[in-house]
C-alpha cells in the first residue's frame, strides 16, 4: 500500500512538472490541447464576462514590473467597433489574472471568440502570431485566401495559424 502511495505521488509531481514546462515544448498539436485544455474554463469565464460587459472586444496586459497596466475594451458600433474610454475590466480579468498569465486579447467575431496573439510559431513562410477560437469557425472568415489554416482541438475549440 505504501508503495502504491509513493508512485502515485510520484507520477503526480510527474504530471505537474510537465503541465509547469510546456511553455517549452515543441510546437505541437498536443501543446495547444494541453494549453488550452487546462485554461479553457478561465477562457470561457472571460469570455461570459466580457460579453456580461457589453464588449466585443477586450485587451488587457499585466505590467508587472511597472504600476499600471493596460486595458483596452470596444463595444459594438456601426460601421467599425467605438473604443470604450476607461473601461473597469477588474471583472473580467480578475480570475483569468489569478491563473499567473499576464494578457489576454479576446474578440467576438462571426459568431466565435478569438485569442488573439495567443502564441507566435515558425514556419516556412517566416514567423506568425497564432490564435485560439472557442466556437464555430468558419475558414473562409479568418484564412488567408487558398489556405487551411484552421485545426480543431477539441469540442468547440480550435487554433489558428494564419
Amino acid at each position: 500500500m505504501k508503495t502504491l502511495l509513493l508512485y502515485i505521488s510520484l507520477l503526480s509531481v510527474i504530471f505537474i512538472l510537465l503541465i509547469k514546462s510546456m511553455y517549452y515544448w515543441p510546437e505541437s498539436k498536443i501543446k495547444h490541447f494541453t494549453f488550452v485544455f487546462t485554461y479553457s474554463d478561465q477562457f470561457v469565464e472571460a469570455m461570459r464576462a466580457t460579453e456580461d460587459a457589453g464588449y466585443v472586444s477586450i485587451q488587457w496586459h499585466d505590467k508587472s514590473h511597472q504600476r499600471d497596466e493596460s486595458s483596452m475594451a470596444w463595444e459594438a458600433g456601426e460601421p467599425k467597433y467605438k473604443k470604450v474610454v476607461e473601461p473597469d475590466l477588474s471583472k473580467i480579468i480578475g480570475p483569468y489574472k489569478e491563473t499567473g498569465l499576464q494578457s489576454l486579447w479576446l474578440q467576438h467575431y462571426h459568431g466565435a471568440w478569438l485569442i488573439r496573439k495567443a502564441f507566435s510559431y515558425k514556419d516556412e513562410n517566416g514567423t506568425g502570431e497564432g490564435i485560439y477560437a472557442f466556437g464555430t469557425v468558419n475558414p473562409k472568415g479568418v484564412c488567408l485566401p487558398n489556405t487551411q489554416c484552421v485545426e480543431h482541438l477539441f469540442g468547440q475549440w480550435h487554433v489558428i495559424k494564419n
